[in-house]
């Protein structure tokens, strides 16, 4: 592949083509190439090698053929006097190597179709929430050709083994996954597609098992969770935080960072659904399938929340507020879309509890006749992405935005908040979205300057807190004085951000439920 462009007028021709520095002979082909050019450009068209751009390590064993021995020898010796210590780009322009165009080159040996288009530019980094911790998509991706090489030549056992030893923390383990360097990449590479294929490749026939088991047990994983949680909030309310906290470190390292670590803003657990009864206004047709997530039907506010109350309960009174019917999946408890179980590597599992969930929202929604609000953003975008049947999907700002705002008015403003953009939300374009809705409800809106993850990353924050610490180490300094509260849409990105920021962070439902009333007569 490879394409001719220019200024034909001036006798200006540029050349670019795709080539592989993976091998020897390809190497020793391009070598051919560049002698037969210079050549023809030189000695048959008496021509200059570099029309407008400058002299580097590509040209430089080529400048003495250009401009001749005597004038090449003029130019070592002024290099000499100006810089005798061969300070200034030191073998850049001038270098008596007459082979090293073919020396140091980085090879793009192929790894995986899902990353091969990178050119290592670095765009993504600046978004990765690992990136003062472990790797970013880029030196993942560098990682993971280097370890393809090594496979596929057999030169060095020894560097392969300690480069996929130390791969599986630094590349996979602390990747969250959430897909944002896909947004900086100028051809669209999502690092962590990779990364979720590594760790499907790395799971065994026992994870197979439990997460088929899960998939089809989620009713009883839903309630172990719950009950888990109730006695790690029973704990908590006798020993006290510090305590705690104490005995939860001292677990956690004896069991060699298996098991999640406690912090104060651990979540308690979420009390029944409570299907409230609010029938649609007369003479409407507002109706919507709300889809409670497995989140937060199992995680209520921490004990130090400001609201107490679950986030369905907030949700159901906001939807009454607008005259909507509210329709629920039936039954909706052991439904999940499948996020967890496909962020770890295995997908077909996810996509049996995916599946199963198309089902029920379908048959829900009159086959498609009404939207589906989900109150968790990721679950959101996960069946944006997963699923096939013809239904409209929404998490809480963008159905409010949508069909909620004409029928509320505004009765109470709050000084401050500061909102954190999900990345699924980057992802589905709705950050001015959740800016509008922050600045009708508060006077002022800090949106901290970190444009990443927040790293979290559904478990991650619990498992690997590192990670969520790396991605926030600036969040706390950047939050103005004054400033007590945030607000996002997705509980799991919210327990990393309250631990963090110091402010406790809640569904945006929260606050709209808070400061709007019907704008409809009763």
């Amino acid at each position: 592949e490879a394409l001719i462009f220019g200024h034909a007028l001036e006798g200006n021709l540029h050349f670019v083509f795709t080539q592989d520095f993976g091998s020897h002979q390809e190497i020793l082909r391009y070598q051919g190439l560049m002698e037969e050019v210079c050549s023809m450009v030189v000695s048959e068209f008496q021509g200059s090698l570099k029309a407008e751009h400058g002299t580097g390590r590509n040209m430089a064993p080529f400048v003495e053929l250009e401009w001749g021995s005597d004038a090449y020898a003029l130019m070592w010796e002024i290099k000499r006097l100006l810089d005798p210590r061969n300070l200034l780009n030191p073998g850049v322009i001038l270098n008596q190597d007459h082979a090293i165009h073919l020396k140091h080159l980085k090879p793009l040996p192929a790894a995986d179709a899902l990353v091969d288009k990178c050119i290592e530019c670095g765009f993504c980094e600046a978004v990765c929430p690992s990136r003062d911790l472990t790797l970013t998509p880029r030196q993942r991706i560098i990682s993971w050709r280097e370890i393809n090489r090594l496979q596929a030549d057999a030169s060095d056992a020894g560097r392969l083994h300690h480069l996929l030893r130390d791969f599986s923390y630094q590349g996979v383990d602390t990747c969250a996954a959430d897909g944002l360097c896909a947004l900086r990449c100028p051809v669209g590479i999502d690092t962590g597609r990779l990364v979720k294929q590594i760790r499907q490749q790395g799971q065994g026939a026992v994870a197979q098992r439990t997460a088929g088991w899960i998939s089809r047990n989620f009713t009883t994983l839903e309630r172990l969770t719950r009950s888990g949680l109730r006695m790690v909030g029973a704990a908590q309310d006798l020993l006290g935080d510090r305590n705690m906290g104490r005995i939860s470190r001292t677990v956690r390292r004896l069991s060699g960072n298996r098991l999640p670590l406690w912090t104060p803003v651990m979540p308690r657990a979420a009390t029944k659904l409570n299907i409230m009864q609010h029938p649609q206004r007369d003479g409407s047709n507002r109706r919507v399938v709300y889809f409670p997530s497995c989140v937060s039907r199992t995680l209520a506010p921490d004990k130090r929340a400001p609201y107490q109350d679950p986030l369905h309960q907030r949700i159901q009174s906001l939807l009454a507020k607008a005259g909507f019917a509210v329709v629920f999946p039936a039954p909706v408890e052991g439904l999940c879309c499948g996020m967890p179980l496909a962020s770890k590597g295995l997908p077909m599992q996810a996509d049996e509890s995916l599946s199963q969930l198309e089902q029920r929202l379908w048959d829900a929604t009159g086959e498609g006749l009404h939207p589906v609000l989900c109150d968790t953003s990721p679950c959101t975008l996960r069946m944006i992405e997963g699923i096939s049947k013809p239904l409209k999907f929404y998490e809480p700002a963008g159905f409010i935005s949508e069909y909620l705002l004409p029928h509320l008015k505004l009765v109470r403003q709050r000084e401050s908040v500061a909102l954190h953009i999900t990345c699924s939300s980057r992802k589905m374009g709705l950050e001015q979205t959740l800016l509008k809705l922050a600045k009708l409800c508060a006077r002022e809106v800090f949106i901290p300057e970190e444009k990443g993850c927040c790293g979290f990353a559904g478990d991650k924050g619990f498992t690997l807190p590192e990670l969520n610490a790396a991605a926030l180490s600036k969040l706390r300094s950047q939050l103005p004085e004054g400033c007590d509260q945030g607000v996002s849409n997705s509980r799991t990105c919210e327990i990393g951000l309250s631990e963090h920021s110091g402010i406790p962070y809640q569904s945006i439902v929260y606050l709209m439920d808070e400061c709007c009333a019907s704008a409809e007569p009763s």
